[in-house]
């Protein structure tokens, strides 16, 4: 009798734990078939003094709240300033790694706009014969915050 209380108590916990991730499964589902307005724009060739100074080029993509009223959109040309008013802000003396700027800024967006998620991403332009404060190639942060599919976005194949 023990035995049989003991394995209906199994089943039952076992019962549970697919209804959950069921049921979780369910709601991203239903979140993918909601309509969804995003957006995206870039910023090519911005000048940074941090390390050494570099060029970047920016990649923004943001999603807004489900339901965001036409008028409640911000004209992206603030969140553009505000992206290169932060980078202007970096404290270079402390010659920040560009995976830290990156997320600053974009939590920066994320924050000062109705934005539900956003993906940023921060290239630095590479040489492929490097001056002495520099290192070879394209290379890229990427910072996600919320539920949207990261940036990807590749750099040149050859400068």
């Amino acid at each position: 009798m023990l035995g049989l209380i003991v394995l209906a108590g199994a089943f039952l916990a076992g019962g549970i734990l697919v209804g959950e991730r069921t049921t979780s499964v369910d709601n991203r589902a239903a979140a993918r078939d909601q309509p969804s307005r995003d957006f995206m724009f870039q910023v090519i060739g911005a000048k940074t003094a941090n390390q050494g100074g570099h060029t970047l080029n920016l990649f923004f993509h943001y999603r807004y709240p489900s339901g965001i009223a036409d008028n409640d959109i911000p004209d992206y040309t603030r969140l553009r300033t505000m992206a290169l008013d932060s980078l202007a802000a970096v404290d270079v003396s402390k010659n920040p790694y560009w995976e830290v700027v990156n997320n600053q800024l974009c939590a920066r967006l994320k924050n000062g706009f109705p934005i539900q998620a956003i993906t940023c991403e921060l290239q630095v332009v590479g040489s492929e014969n490097p001056g002495p404060h520099d290192e070879p190639g394209y290379r890229a942060s990427i910072e996600t915050i919320g539920d949207i599919e990261p940036l990807d976005v590749p750099g040149p194949l050859a400068n």
